[in-house]
């Protein structure tokens, strides 16, 4: 009886020795494909995050293009207007020259 007590327990210990190598081969499996899981779905974020930041940015840039071209086209109607008021006094200007140059020439 004594012999098969031993024999029962030296079973019953490599029975528990496979049951944790078993469990412990399963546990390093399933830690590795958690991991490789995680690296994929912040793969996947990161790729999802970037497409978003893409987006944003392309849609601030059409604002603000929107929000300049109103602006843009009054500036290049005021320049327009100094322009041509320019144009208005320039031969004002010239003969104001001339007169100051002449009378200046003339007095000495």
């Amino acid at each position: 009886m004594t012999v098969e007590l031993v024999k029962a327990i030296k079973e019953a210990e490599a029975k528990a020795d496979r049951l944790i190598r078993d469990v412990r081969q399963d546990a390093r499996r399933k830690l590795k494909e958690a991991k490789e899981e995680g690296e994929v779905i912040v793969g996947k974020a990161a790729v999802e995050a970037g497409e978003q930041a893409e987006a944003l940015i392309e849609k601030a840039r059409e604002e603000a293009n929107a929000e300049v071209e109103p602006l843009n086209a009054e500036q290049k109607q005021e320049i327009a207007c100094v322009q041509s008021l320019a144009a208005d006094k320039l031969s004002e200007a010239v003969s104001l020259l001339v007169d100051k140059v002449v009378k200046h020439d003339a007095q000495h």
